[in-house]
């Protein structure tokens, strides 16, 4: 039989059947934000600027939060690199490659990554609506 809810109950009704939701869903939300993470990782593998291949091997998930997932990539610059702060520049250690590669004025890769996410991103919302729409399998 259905429940009566007073009008006034009614955003509160509706809350609680959303958080319901959400929480019945969990496993399934994770594995789909996973799969969606998967198609840019192999994306970004796959477009990422060959020298040795060692940073395209170098893409990493993270998945600290709940509903999110971070790409990374640990491979970091050899030697120094300079980075103006206000007027003067200073040299940086250990400045992450795939910083350099995206955001150096004088790069030929620049904005690949932007790029690639921009090009890959039907896929990735595909991965993650068929993850969602077949419960996780």
């Amino acid at each position: 039989m259905a429940k009566t809810v007073d009008l006034k109950d009614i955003p509160a009704e509706l809350d609680e059947l959303l958080t319901d939701y959400l929480h019945a869903n969990y496993d399934v939300r994770q594995q789909a934000v996973q799969a969606g993470a998967e198609v840019l990782v192999s994306a970004l593998e796959s477009a990422t600027p060959r020298d040795t291949g060692e940073m395209a091997q170098s893409w990493q998930i993270k998945d600290k939060y709940p509903d999110h997932r971070y790409v990374g990539n640990s491979r970091t610059a050899h030697g120094a690199v300079k980075r103006k702060r206000g007027g003067k520049a200073d040299a940086q250690q250990n400045v992450p490659l795939s910083n350099v590669l995206e955001y150096a004025h004088n790069s030929k890769h620049q904005l690949f990554i932007k790029q690639t996410f921009d090009e890959t991103e039907p896929q990735i919302y595909a991965a993650i609506k068929n993850k969602i729409n077949n419960g996780g399998n």
